[in-house]
This record gives structure tokens, C-alpha cells and sequence, in this order.
């Protein structure tokens, strides 16, 4: 291939490109196959809880883009620590977030496969073997190697495939959106009233503190439980800085593409759900679907494409996580913590070697937990919570700093100080209420091993060798 195309194919990404890569990092399994457990959990206030989780994770999102105009480098959190925190706070907050962006994306990866496999052949049963040899592992490997291909020809490629799956995705919504107006409409039946029956409402939670110690039942427990679910399809905005040297000027694209991305999607989750209520919430709260938003409609060419569109939306997000994730091992490369042979980069500009590391996670950890998603996903939470509550700081830290080259950004009270401090609070009043106990013992109270060895194995041995590897060198730069 000639340098000029391949200069071409490296180009970086642009201000429309980094949003359609921001929507299509979002909109995931999230709304499509969970939209029953908000129900369920919130009854009627089930788009409040979607407003407070849009509310919140917009807030995030303003101070994640705050802090990319002051750092352009790859890594996102894990940058921004390493400037405005220090070596020793920037290699914890790196290595968890680069070994569980990985297993978030094998976890989201059988996801995809897994809804492939029980959509397209439901009769099979292939989506629930999985064995080494099984179909589902197969198919789960051929898909990692079907990312790596996209991955292999550079920037351009990722901006084709991300805007087609981001398109994909917006218009299954947007047509789920349309079909549910318009049979309400013509029908004249609304049965938003529905999600407060016994039938779909599960009634008063009780709300717990690290779900250990309960403190009281109530429907704001029940709001606090449907807003964490609720806010799971709203995470992935954190990682799109994870490839800031991709893009072009970082610190003025992010800022601007970021909480555009976000915008754009709280509006298509807010509708999709209130029209999915007013259709039929208890056909989507008590589907035993896999895309629960799609039992909402009996329409079955509206149906079909509402499916298509969820699959669409799940190798979306692949693609998105698949891109970004493997830049979290460049930036540790980059900063000695790794073999530098990891940050190397092919003709295109994709770091190979980083994307085989993520790829090897990427399908070990749900193979040897044998697609246990609960624990793989409660993992992924807990180290977003870490750069939820790093990140904020980071930023006060920067906007009162006197340097030179960060006085000269002016970010102004509000998001300098206000909504960081905001996100603080929020950040913490979220793990208290996140259902440790739940993770960490089984269903009959006993201790859950492969959940606490995953979580020794990212929170505790991960970092303590890559402190060992750090303390090995007798002089390390700082990145900028």
C-alpha cells in the first residue's frame, strides 16, 4: 500500500468522529437488555431514574473533558493522575483501569456473542454452553479476531466502522421510538400506568450501606437501586480519552466532542424509555427476551429491526472498547511500566502488541469464569468508581494550580470547582450504596472465590508488581 494512503488511513480522528466514537462507547447492551430491571426496580419512576443517572453521568463527563485540556496524552484517567496527582496515585489508578477496561471489554464481548447466538439460532441452546470447544467459545474468539482486523488498518478504518454502527444503533432506537408514538397514537391506549402494578413494580426496596448494614425500605431505595442500574448504560464515556493522541487536538476536541456524545444519547435513552412505558412496560419488564426493550413491540418487521439494531449496538460498543482499551498498556509502556515493545506501533499506527494483551484478557477471564458476567461486570464497576473519585480531584487541582502552563487554561468556577466537587459527593454516595455483598458472597451466603480473587488479583497484585517494576528504575519522566 502506498505511504500516502497509509498516511491517510493514520490521520487522526476529528471533532464529529471522536462523537460518534463518544455515542457509540455508550449506547451498549444498557438500554436495550436491561431496561426491565429500572422497571422493576423504580415502577413509574423509572425515567426519573434515567434522568438522575444522565444528570450525574453528564456531570462526569464535563469533568472528564475539563481535565483532557489540560493533559493530551493516552490513558485518560491514568494521565490525569500521573500530572496532577503524582507517579504512585497514576500506576494504581493505571494498572486497575487497564486490566479491567480489558475484562469490561471480554465482557462485553460475550455479551454480543452471547445475544447473536439466542437471537439468530434460539432453538440451538448454543449460547449456554461453554465449554472450551463449545460454539459460544468459537464464536467468542472469532469475534476478538474480527475486532483485531478492523483494529489492524488504523484510525480511518475505526471512524468508518464506529459512525455505520453508531448510525445502526441510533436508528433502531429512533424507529423503536417512532413505532411506539404512533401505535399509542393510533390506538389511543396508554399504559404507562401499567409499571406500577404488582405485576412489574417489585415495591419498596431497602436500601443498604455497601449492601451489608440495611438502613431503611422506601421508594428512594428503590430509586437509588434503579439509578446504579440505570447508570451502567451510560458508562464508557471515561475511556474515549483513552486514545487522545489519536484525535486531533485533543485538548479542544474532547472538551467540545465529549459532552456532546452525551447529550445525544440521554436524549435517545430518556425517549426510548418513556415510549417504551407507554407502550407496554410490563411486556418489557417480564420478557424473557434477550432484547427487552423489543418485547414492548408485536409488530414483528419493527421488532426484527429493533433486535438487528441491539446486535448492532453490541459490536458498536466492541469496536469502541477494542480501540480504546489497548492505549491504557501504551501508556504504561510509554511510561516504563511495560516493556516498551508494547507502545510499538505497525504502519498504520496501531499499537499490535498492546491489542494482543488486551485480547488474551480479554478472553481469558470470561472463559475461565465461564461467562459469569456478574462478576466480571461488578469488577468494572469498582474501577470506575476509582477514576470517579480521582478524576474530580485532579481537576481541582489543576484549576488552582499556579504552573504556567496550566494557569493559563481558564475553566472557569463552575467547572473548575462546582461540578467536580458534585461529582465527588455523588461518586461516593454511589459506592456506599453498591451491593458489595452481593458481589463478594454467593447466593447462599458463602463467600463468592472467583469474585474476591478477581478483585485481589486487580486491586491488590496487579499494582503491587507494577510497583516492584517501578521502584527498579533509577529515574523515570513525566509525562505530559
Amino acid at each position: 500500500m502506498s505511504e500516502q494512503r497509509a498516511d491517510f488511513l493514520r490521520r487522526p480522528l476529528g471533532y464529529w468522529s471522536v462523537v460518534l466514537l463518544g455515542v457509540n462507547a455508550v449506547i451498549g447492551a444498557g438500554i436495550f437488555l436491561t431496561p426491565g430491571a429500572v422497571i422493576a426496580d423504580a415502577g413509574t419512576l423509572a425515567p426519573l431514574a434515567y434522568v438522575i443517572a444522565a444528570v450525574f453521568a453528564l456531570v462526569l463527563a464535563l469533568v472528564f473533558a475539563t481535565a483532557a485540556r489540560y493533559v493530551r496524552t493516552n490513558g485518560a484517567a491514568y494521565a490525569y493522575t500521573m500530572v496532577g496527582i503524582g507517579r504512585r496515585s497514576a500506576i494504581y489508578v493505571g494498572v486497575t483501569h487497564a486490566f479491567t477496561a480489558a475484562i469490561a471489554w471480554g465482557t462485553l464481548a460475550s455479551f454480543a456473542v452471547t445475544t447473536f447466538l439466542q437471537v439468530v439460532f434460539p432453538d440451538k441452546g448454543w449460547s449456554k454452553v461453554t465449554g472450551f470447544l463449545s460454539v459460544k467459545t468459537l464464536t467468542f474468539v472469532l469475534f476478538i479476531l474480527l475486532l483485531l482486523a478492523i483494529n489492524y488498518f488504523g484510525n480511518r478504518v475505526i471512524a468508518w466502522a464506529n459512525g455505520i454502527s453508531t448510525v445502526g444503533k441510533v436508528l433502531a432506537l429512533v424507529v423503536f421510538i417512532v413505532a411506539a408514538v404512533v401505535t399509542v397514537l393510533a390506538t389511543g391506549r396508554n399504559n404507562y400506568h401499567l409499571a406500577g402494578s404488582s405485576k412489574v413494580y417489585g415495591g419498596p426496596s431497602t436500601y443498604s450501606v455497601f449492601g451489608f448494614v440495611d438502613v431503611g425500605t422506601g421508594e428512594f431505595a428503590s430509586v437509588v437501586l434503579a439509578v446504579i442500574a440505570a447508570l451502567y448504560a451510560f458508562t464508557g464515556f471515561e475511556s474515549i480519552a483513552n486514545a487522545a493522541e489519536e484525535m486531533e487536538q485533543p485538548d479542544r476536541t474532547l472538551p467540545r466532542a465529549v459532552p456532546t456524545a452525551m447529550v445525544i444519547v440521554a436524549v435517545a435513552y430518556l425517549l426510548a424509555m418513556t415510549s417504551g412505558m407507554l407502550l407496554a412496560p410490563d411486556k418489557i419488564a417480564n420478557s424473557s427476551d434477550t432484547v427487552k426493550l423489543a418485547a414492548a413491540i408485536s409488530n414483528d418487521t419493527v421488532h426484527t429491526l429493533v433486535v438487528v439494531g441491539a446486535l448492532v449496538s453490541l459490536v458498536g460498543i466492541n469496536i469502541a472498547s477494542s480501540f480504546s482499551s489497548p492505549r491504557l498498556f501504551t501508556a504504561l509502556a510509554e511510561d516504563g511500566l511495560l516493556p516498551a515493545a508494547v507502545a510499538r506501533k505497525n504502519g498504520y499506527g496501531v499499537p499490535l502488541l498492546a491489542f494482543g494483551i488486551t485480547a488474551v484478557l480479554a478472553i481469558a477471564f470470561p472463559l475461565s469464569l465461564g461467562y459469569d458476567t456478574t462478576n466480571l461486570t461488578g469488577l468494572a464497576v469498582i474501577a470506575r468508581f476509582v477514576q470517579f473519585l480521582v478524576v474530580p480531584v485532579v481537576v481541582v487541582r489543576f484549576a488552582r494550580s499556579r504552573r504556567q502552563r496550566w494557569a493559563s487554561i481558564h475553566t472557569g468556577r463552575l467547572l473548575g470547582t462546582v461540578l467536580p466537587v458534585v461529582a465527588i459527593v455523588f461518586s461516593l454516595f454511589l459506592l456506599v450504596s453498591f451491593d458489595f455483598k452481593g458481589l463478594l458472597t454467593s447466593s447462599g451466603g458463602h463467600p463468592n472465590v472467583l469474585a474476591i480473587t478477581l478483585l485481589a488479583i486487580a486491586f491488590v497484585i496487579a499494582p503491587l508488581a507494577s510497583y516492584l517494576v517501578d521502584a527498579r528504575r533509577t529515574s523515570t519522566p513525566i509525562r505530559d
